[in-house]
């Protein structure tokens, strides 16, 4: 569960730190296209309108690139305030200078991003019909600063809105579509989860299975080892009365051998319900994989629920261990092999074993991702993954005298444990 959260945590972060770059990148562009719509002003225009007039639609270019930041923002009274000074000040600049799209349809651009990506499509094709129609009104026959400025013809509008129209719906399509791939990604951040979910199920079950059932087969022999005992003790101590008995007694032949057949009968039933018990404890029990067979199997059904590659190297291990370190080995490789598909998403696991002086150590490397800031070379380990359940593991590993490491490495993630073979419990 916190496994899970930390995952879609992190996933909002990413998710997060994409939208300010797209915005950022946005913004940038919309820069762009004032900067060098003015430079283009700036080229066409000086000396062919009044120097009053040039310098009030100059003064115009400059505020543009200021409300721009504003356009992208995440917030959508500030969107629409910014929308709408942005198209007043591109109505005073055509205004001005009259039907020349190679200006006021690149100044147009940036505004028809930020409403058809920002808002909703209602709100959108409203901004888009308010920006076309104020325009298209400022290119009727007028007089600015008592000059008359040409009139665009009826071929230049429509022209300037089938342009603006193709420039919003290919907006608007990109953002229909952004929303679809969002929605579907995020189903598919689900399924992944809960498939995550069914492996995590699937390998706490196989552990149950291999080991609880041996527990209970123990404390089931421990209390028919109790039971037998509490027989055969208090069986013997009633013989060995009865036997004391006869011999104290007062030489009466019937007396004594009515004591000791009172003995043989008791001791016949304590011998047959011994023989019950024991019985019961030489009952066959279904014996588990052990030692190489057990981490086999773990892997193997690993490897068929999820399509990840696992390779095993058992080099020198010994082909018997003590049932803790089995144990604890058994929990390393699940912990290793569920990492690294939950958070590493590796398509290939490589796991071996070595033998030397009395401890055993264990090294699970996956080709995933490592989950640090740097990547390191072979051997040198680093911090954690976060949101992985290995502090357990740690503690039982230096609990009993080993080692234990994890961290990321050059083109992976790697996790080794030193046990010794016979574990110290102190």
């Amino acid at each position: 569960m916190n496994d899970d959260l930390k995952s879609s945590d992190k996933d909002t972060t990413e998710t997060y730190h994409i939208r300010i770059w797209t915005r950022f990148v946005l913004i940038m562009g919309a820069c762009v296209l004032y900067i060098l719509a003015e430079a283009r002003f700036n080229q066409a225009y000086r000396g062919t309108i009044f120097e009053n007039s040039f310098a009030q639609i100059k003064f115009v270019f400059k505020l543009l690139p200021l409300l721009a930041p504003l356009m992208f923002l995440p917030a959508i009274p500030v969107i629409n305030l910014a929308v709408l000074g942005t198209q007043g000040l591109l109505l005073f600049i055509a205004l001005g200078i009259g039907p020349d799209f190679t200006l006021l349809i690149p100044m147009q651009i940036p505004l028809l991003v930020a409403v058809t990506l920002q808002l909703q499509n209602i709100q959108a094709i409203f901004w888009i019909l308010f920006s076309d129609g104020t325009i298209l009104a400022a290119l009727q026959p007028h007089n600015a600063w008592g000059e008359p400025v040409n009139a665009g013809t009826l071929y230049q509008g429509l022209l300037y809105t089938a342009l603006t129209a193709i420039v919003s719906a290919l907006f608007l399509l990109l953002k229909n579509q952004s929303n679809r791939l969002t929605a579907l990604q995020a189903a598919v951040e689900r399924l992944d989860r809960a498939y995550q979910k069914v492996v995590d199920a699937n390998l706490d079950f196989q552990t149950y299975a291999l080991f609880a059932r041996e527990e209970a087969m123990e404390k089931e022999r421990r209390r028919l080892a109790g039971e037998l005992h509490d027989i055969i003790g208090y069986s013997l101590t009633n013989v060995i009365m009865l036997i004391q008995a006869a011999q104290i007694g007062k030489g009466d032949s019937e007396q004594t051998h009515a004591i000791l057949e009172k003995a043989r009968l008791h001791a016949d039933e304590s011998l047959r319900e011994a023989r019950q018990t024991l019985a019961a404890l030489r009952t066959e029990a279904v014996e588990r994989p052990r030692g190489a067979n057990l981490f086999l199997k773990l892997t193997k059904t690993f490897q068929e629920v999820t399509g990840i590659l696992i390779n095993i190297d058992f080099a020198n291990m010994p082909s018997e261990l003590p049932a803790e370190v089995e144990k604890l080995l058994y929990r390393l490789i699940q912990e290793g092999l569920t990492n690294a598909f939950r958070h590493g998403k590796a398509s290939e696991v490589h796991i071996s074993f070595w033998y030397d002086r009395g401890n055993l150590t264990i090294r699970i490397r996956d080709n995933g991702r490592g989950e640090t800031l740097e990547t390191n070379e072979e051997g040198t380990l680093s911090s954690e993954r976060p949101g992985i359940g290995l502090a357990g593991l740690r503690e039982q590993v230096e609990q009993r005298g080993g080692r234990f490491q994890a961290g990321a490495v050059m083109g992976g993630f790697l996790l080794e444990a030193t046990l010794p073979k016979e574990c110290n419990n102190g």
